[in-house]
């Protein structure tokens, strides 16, 4: 005779186990923070944008801007969009709309992407919202035409390198 066997599944297994999970890169991720970050990796900045997708139209999310990547995430529920960009990978960021842009979505920014991408965002025309998120993005995409590195100062400290054998 069989036994009727009991489920293991505790559906509030999560509220028992620790937040931090480590993935199958050997990262360790905080799941209650909004960007999932690397070693080294710090938020420069973040910002309520509209991305302008091209299959589903504009989605209402947060942008999140760090020292290596752009990263989206949708903040509405009917749409779970996430997406992530490399820095490295930004060709081109041009502004679109000016001060006297009329119609809904037409002040922003338009970034091209060396994989072929091309993403459009949406911002508000007060605050100067586009202006910073602009220059940011400018700073860390192109470090070299803004005198900086292009291997952070935080990966040298982490692996011990002295900045003197990177000059050639």
């Amino acid at each position: 005779m069989a036994s009727a066997s009991t489920s293991k599944y505790n559906s509030h297994s999560l509220e028992n186990e620790s937040i931090k999970r480590t993935s199958r890169d050997g990262v360790n991720r905080d799941l209650t923070e909004a960007v999932p970050r690397l070693p080294g990796e710090t938020l420069i900045t973040d910002k309520e944008v509209i991305y302008i997708c091209p299959f589903n139209g504009p989605i209402k999310g947060r942008v999140y801007i760090t020292n290596y990547r752009l990263y989206l995430r949708s903040l509405e529920t009917d749409s779970s969009l996430i997406l992530d960009v490399p820095l490295g990978v930004i060709s081109r960021i041009e502004k679109m709309g000016g001060a006297t842009s009329r119609g809904e979505n037409s002040y922003g920014l338009d970034i091209t992407c060396k994989d072929m991408r091309n993403l459009r965002f949406a911002l508000k025309q007060e605050g100067h919202s586009r202006r910073d998120m602009f220059e940011i993005l400018t700073r860390y995409a192109f470090p070299l035409a803004h005198s900086l590195w292009l291997v952070p100062d935080q990966l040298l400290i982490l692996f011990k390198i002295d900045r003197h054998f990177l000059v050639w």
